[in-house]
């Protein structure tokens, strides 16, 4: 039995990669497991584990990721060459262009997979000391609820009591954190952010 963990919103590129994989395994001969449902206990049972990232989103830690005990993480990204430090549960992610064809992640996934395979493969721990994850200070938070809740700077600004240059300030420094160039990537890290427990957490006080 083969596990495979696939977190994609979009259907269609979900459907692609459950075909790409069976295509893939189909001559080893052991049945495929498909499952969409990305969790703790379903990441630690995967052989195989598809994450499908916004743009800083391979900035922040994936709790899930903790529990792995073995195989390979694909990581797919709209830009590539935006990735450098991630969190201690991303050091051996893969991160593949959503634009890059299906002949060439072909061939990075047989190069990891056969890796896997080597006799004598053993998974890289995972130790959250000393993680470089990227943080938002309390302040920024406050900021980042305000700006999903469709709030402008002057209105956030008014709301804690602030400047709207500090308001300004705190955005570009979280925006910076997560290496993000647009107001709309800073609103898809966010929307992906709180629908996640790690984060809504943080947020939840501010989002009534």
């Amino acid at each position: 039995m083969i596990n495979i963990v696939i977190k994609e919103p979009d259907v269609l590129f979900q459907s692609g990669l459950a075909s790409l994989f069976t295509e893939f395994f189909s001559h080893e001969n052991k049945k495929i497991d498909f499952n969409f449902n990305f969790t703790s206990a379903s990441a630690k049972a995967a052989d195989i584990i598809v994450l499908s990232l916004c743009p800083g989103e391979s900035f922040t830690c994936f709790p899930e990721l903790q529990e792995r005990k073995k195989g390979v993480v694909i990581g797919f990204i709209d830009d590539d060459l935006r990735v450098s430090v991630q969190p201690s549960c991303f050091q051996d992610i893969i991160f593949i262009s959503r634009r890059t064809p299906v002949a060439q992640v072909r061939t990075v996934l047989n190069a990891a997979w056969r890796r896997t395979q080597q006799v004598g493969y053993r998974q890289s721990s995972v130790s959250c000391f000393e993680c470089q994850q990227q943080t938002l200070s309390p302040q920024q938070i406050r900021i980042m609820a305000g700006l999903y809740k469709g709030m402008s700077v002057m209105q956030i600004a008014n709301e804690l009591m602030i400047s709207d240059k500090t308001v300004f300030a705190h955005k570009y420094t979280a925006m910076k954190k997560f290496n993000l160039h647009s107001d709309y990537e800073l609103l898809l890290l966010l929307n992906k952010m709180i629908e996640r427990n790690d984060w809504h957490k943080y947020f939840y006080g501010y989002m009534k």
